[in-house]
């Protein structure tokens, strides 16, 4: 599957015009992002002429710089997109007091329209000379993404430098775009000995045209804002496609690749915790969140890091209205030092809070295994799910079948009952899917060849939830 869209749709430059326009000195690297992101010749500048603040410390030549950044509007596949790009050709876009007011006013403009913003991120820092104000800008920065946050979404991409405070500040922003080339970090991997710590919050990284190309699908496939609600289209594919008895071999992508509507979906983070994924996709018409545990990958056991994970997916579907299907194949925690001192049961705490507080449609199907805290905290009845299946193979159950019959049974273990034959009896009555429907935590059984036609009904049945609340009706006269 594509995961980035060619450059020369939509309307917009080729790479070979971009390169022209770079090298006969008419434009910059930051202009040729914002030609790869937005709908040809429809960006249009914010506050276009604000040039440096002038200090004593600064000569005449630099006096008359525009200011380190470029802010404006703009269509991405004819939805309005507002955007701020850090340009290294003036001031090094250096972050000044003048820099971070054209970016607060930007932010001013996004959320009255309730239009998502990009944040391109290139800079050299603070304006040293400006003293505490350069570094207060960071400040108001900050506090523009946070107005932001959970009213319109918010995309960073670092296309170059991104270092110190200004690397927290792409890290607010719901999604984090990185070139493969780009230097993102809070301090310095020559103190640290680490090039990579930040990869935790990116979700896609590439070349500029991949770049673009994933922050175009994405935006495309987002709503607005967080008034929006869910997105309904026609379904582009069957409805009723059955999937005949496939065998997943515990890998979430190959399952997600049979559900989604012919096979299309935009994940996210692919690297960082690669035991459990979380894609958008577009389910029986319905755009939705898809998290999923791999048995393939560590038996599809939770860590700090896949909880963090999930639970920031979950908060970002829930903000905009996104509904959210979970599928379930997971032995349950990662049990190891290192785990258990990242915060461990913090995360699992926020992934428990996220599943709880999420008030938009949610289906959970388990798929292989959901054994002890995963079939909890995966989106469990317990925790609000809507609705929750499980195939007629799964295993469900405190402890996995080996552990169980050890646990338990072990003292009947003879010639004539030997532990392979016990361990299967344990999946067959103690850890069946028939004993987790029968204490109605399971609404039905199914089998894989019907998953995708039971998702998309339960999805187009749950799409109009909290539209209408008891407190709304009229009573009808007798």
């Amino acid at each position: 599957m594509e995961q980035y869209r060619k450059t020369e749709i939509c309307g917009l430059p080729t790479v070979e015009e971009l390169r022209a326009t770079l090298a006969d000195g008419s434009g910059s690297e930051a202009r040729a992002n914002l030609a790869l992101l937005f709908d040809r010749d429809t960006f249009v500048e914010t506050n276009a002429y604000v040039k440096r603040a002038i200090t004593d410390f600064i000569t005449t030549e630099q006096a008359n710089e525009f200011e380190g950044v470029i802010t404006g509007y703009g269509a991405i596949d004819g939805k309005l997109v507002f955007a701020f790009v850090e340009d290294s050709s003036r001031m090094g876009g250096v972050i000044d007091e003048r820099h971070a007011k054209k970016i607060a006013d930007l932010y001013s403009l996004a959320i009255k329209n309730g239009a998502p913003v990009i944040g391109i991120f290139n800079s050299n820092g603070t304006d040293i000379f400006q003293g505490t104000a350069g570094l207060a800008a960071y400040g108001r920065i900050m506090n523009s993404v946070i107005s932001a946050s959970g009213a319109i979404p918010q995309i960073a991409y670092v296309s170059g430098k991104c270092i110190g405070c200004a690397a927290a500040i792409a890290a607010m922003f719901d999604i984090v775009v990185k070139d493969a080339s780009a230097s993102f970090y809070v301090s310095s991997p020559n103190l640290t000995g680490n090039n990579d710590a930040q990869n935790c919050v990116v979700a896609f990284s590439g070349e500029a045209a991949q770049c673009a190309g994933y922050i175009r699908d994405v935006i495309s496939f987002i709503p607005d804002n967080s008034a929006t609600g869910a997105i309904v289209s026609t379904c582009a594919d069957n409805l009723n496609r059955k999937l005949g008895e496939l065998d997943f071999s515990g890998d979430a992508l190959a399952a997600i690749s049979v559900i989604a509507d012919n096979g299309v979906y935009y994940e996210l983070a692919r690297d960082y915790a690669p035991e459990l994924s979380t894609v958008f996709s577009t389910v029986g018409g319905v755009r939705c969140g898809i998290l999923a545990s791999s048995y393939s990958v560590n038996e599809g056991r939770l860590s700090a890091a896949s909880a963090r994970k999930a639970a920031k997916f979950i908060s970002f579907c829930n903000a905009f209205s996104i509904p959210l299907v979970t599928l379930v194949d997971s032995y349950g925690l990662v049990i190891d030092s290192e785990n258990e001192s990242a915060y461990f049961s913090s995360e699992l705490a926020r992934l428990a809070m996220a599943y709880s507080t999420a008030d938009v449609p949610k289906v959970t199907v388990i798929i292989g295994h959901a054994i002890g805290a995963s079939f909890v905290l995966l989106g469990s009845k317990a925790l609000g799910a809507d609705l929750v299946y499980a195939t007629n193979d799964s295993e469900i159950g405190a402890l996995p079948a080996d552990s169980g019959v050890a646990f338990a049974w072990n003292s009947n273990i003879s010639l004539e009952n030997p532990r392979e034959a016990l361990v299967e009896r344990w999946k067959s009555t103690v850890s069946s899917p028939a004993v987790a429907a029968a204490s109605g935590e399971i609404d039905d059984i199914i089998s894989v060849n019907e998953l995708r036609a039971r998702i998309c009904s339960a999805l187009l049945m749950l799409v109009a939830k909290g539209k209408v609340e008891p407190s709304d009706r009229k009573i009808l006269p007798l």
